[in-house]
């Protein structure tokens, strides 16, 4: 695609982005587009992990729930703002993701996977059983709306740039990274991390980059999900989740830099899609994402793009005739 091309595209792209809540025809389709930012944000963290890095992990719940925790109690017990509890959830949820990382060292394929339960299950049930410290399964209420520099997110309208800002940074991040030495290597070690390690590669010191990478994104979704919603319980923080987030990188395009945004409007539209269907909702749901991932093994983004490529070409060759 020619430089001029790929600026006007992205110019279209960026203007429907900055009008699409003045479309939205009330709060609760709002809701569900800003849901659709934060696990695009936490999908992006899967993707370095698992897509770049090869390291599976069924456990992002626990550093969503980290993240996201430490929100609500530096905000409700200390009184902080959302500049303050943003860096701290991060900087936490980081120091958990190199505990994660250094058992996670010695395994690899289904004992990893294994492990990353396991994490995220001893994350959750000491959310449910530290009563003094959250509350247990009732959470933690009353979480302000982020302020930044005197203005306010208090509602979901406002709160959609909020997202769409972290999404656009967590992104181009991405995109820097796998442009450098350190997303090289990434790829590397997930090619064959015994030819990377002969190469003079430090996996040891990567592959821990990566989950805290996987966890400090995680993190500022936790933060976001905690700070739009004003709530958080255990129960939003669980295997399922961690599943859903999974799946959100695998449907997009796992090593794809556009794939979790792809994966996200996906794993949240389509239920709402299927409402209609009442009790089969969730039966239907799951045999399309089964048949996309059939169909698609390398999801939806790597396709679409050939498709659009296609297309161009196809263009391009009549405009020639």
């Amino acid at each position: 695609m020619k430089k001029a091309n790929k600026i006007g595209l992205s110019a279209v792209i960026g203007a429907a982005i900055l009008i699409l809540p003045f479309l939205l025809p009330n709060n609760y389709i709002i809701q569900i587009v800003n849901m659709i930012g934060i696990f695009a944000i936490v999908g992006t963290g899967v993707n370095i992990l698992t897509g770049y890095t090869g390291q599976l992990s069924l456990g992002q719940a626990a550093f969503y729930g980290i993240g996201a925790y430490t929100t609500a109690l530096l905000n409700t017990k200390l009184g902080l703002p959302f500049l303050v509890v943003l860096p701290v959830s991060m900087l936490v949820t980081a120091i958990f993701g190199v505990v994660l990382a250094i058992p996670a060292l010695k395994v690899r394929g289904s004992y990893l996977a294994l492990l990353t339960i396991g994490f995220g299950e001893i994350v959750r049930m000491v959310l449910v059983n530290w009563i003094s410290l959250t509350n247990g399964p009732a959470g933690v209420v009353g979480i302000d709306a982020p302020s930044v520099f005197g203005f306010r997110f208090d509602t979901l309208f406002k709160y959609y740039y909020l997202i769409v800002f972290f999404v656009f940074i967590g992104i181009m991040y991405q995109k820097w990274l796998m442009d450098s030495r350190t997303g090289r290597a990434f790829k590397a070690i997930r090619d064959d991390d015994k030819v990377a390690e002969l190469t003079g590669i430090n996996i040891t010191e990567y592959k821990i980059r990566a989950f805290v990478l996987s966890a400090v994104y995680s993190a500022v979704a936790g933060v976001l999900y905690a700070m739009m919603v004003h709530y958080v319980s255990p129960d939003s923080f669980t295997g399922n989740d961690s599943n859903l987030f999974l799946w959100t990188a695998i449907m997009g395009g796992m090593g794809t830099v556009i794939g979790p945004v792809i994966g996200a409007v996906i794993m949240n539209i389509l239920p709402e899609a299927l409402r209609f269907l009442g009790d089969w909702r969730m039966v239907v749901y799951g045999v399309i994402l089964l048949m996309v991932i059939i169909r698609y093994p390398g999801g939806i983004t790597p396709y679409a793009s050939k498709l659009f490529h296609y297309l161009q070409k196809k263009r391009r060759g009549k405009a020639g005739e």
